[in-house]
């Protein structure tokens, strides 16, 4: 069971990493539209900035779980060459245990103010966008969740 877990989770990050890097593309795309047209005097949406923000937090935080499991995290250790087999395990599950209780952190802050965001009914501020603030502080959530998790 442990193992089926563990595969469905690597496949959901593997699946939230793939989503946020193609959105990271079609919004290159879009922008490169967008400015193409206005520097030519054509029509543009006047949303960019806004759509940029949402994919930064939409793709930096739903691709954190897929890294953490590929192993493509940054672990600066001068003294791991050192260590020997033991030392290295347990170093490797502290770093590990840190990582895990500082997501948890940002996870449950996150949830907390995305319910906060819906209960007083915040919308993005500036945006010619109308929409409800608690949507993309919820997506911003469930990626430190699949971190977590």
């Amino acid at each position: 069971m442990i193992q089926a877990t563990e595969r469905a989770l690597r496949r959901l990050s593997e699946g939230m990493a793939i989503a946020s890097g193609l959105a990271f593309l079609l919004l290159a795309i879009f922008t490169t539209l967008d400015v193409t047209s206005r520097k030519l005097g054509g029509p543009f949406s006047g949303i960019t900035d806004t759509l940029a923000a949402f994919v930064m937090a939409f793709g930096a935080t739903w691709s954190l779980a897929q890294a953490l499991a590929g192993g493509a995290h940054v672990r600066i250790d001068v003294l791991q060459s050192l260590y020997g087999r033991r030392m290295t395990r347990l170093s490797a599950f502290l770093a590990l245990l840190t990582t895990t209780v500082f997501s948890g952190v940002l996870c449950w802050r996150a949830w907390l103010v995305t319910f906060e965001s819906w209960s007083i009914g915040a919308y993005v501020p500036q945006s010619l966008v109308t929409l409800r603030l608690a949507w993309p502080q919820g997506v911003t959530a469930i990626g430190y969740s699949a971190l977590v998790l």
